[in-house]
């Protein structure tokens, strides 16, 4: 249990570090190029959407890794698309529950969920901002 503790903590300030670079340094450089309302907004959503995706890559590592160390399993036979496709639903906040971890693994997928919904509410706030 104290592993999943660490892995999940870990992940989550990895998690939220990269997206809140992403979304406020990186962005903030790349849309002080474009003069206009229009062409910011569409930036910033391409950037906001791809830091998610990184983020379903960083919290489907800590999935490996707690395989790893067993931690816990899928309740069905998983590939590594199959756990970046688990990480990218629960990120999400969508979890269409078609792949289900056991375990402490479940601990992650909780935090992960958190962090996708504060993070996509971030995300939201700075497109609102710009616009």
């Amino acid at each position: 249990m104290f592993t999943a503790i660490i892995i999940s903590a870990v992940t989550l300030l990895v998690s939220v570090s990269i997206h809140l670079f992403n979304i406020s340094v990186l962005a903030d450089r790349v849309i002080a190029y474009h003069d206009r309302v229009w062409s910011k907004t569409p930036v910033l959503v391409f950037i906001a959407i791809s830091s998610q995706l990184l983020l379903a890559v960083v919290f489907a590592v800590a999935y490996k890794a707690g395989l790893f160390l067993d931690l816990g399993d899928f309740k069905q036979p998983t590939s590594s698309g199959d756990i970046f496709y688990f990480s990218l639903t629960t990120i999400t906040t969508l979890g269409l529950g078609s792949i289900e971890p056991t375990g402490h693994l479940r601990m992650l997928a909780g935090v992960e969920s958190a962090t996708g919904f504060l993070l996509i509410s971030c995300s939201a706030s700075k497109v609102f901002q710009t616009m």
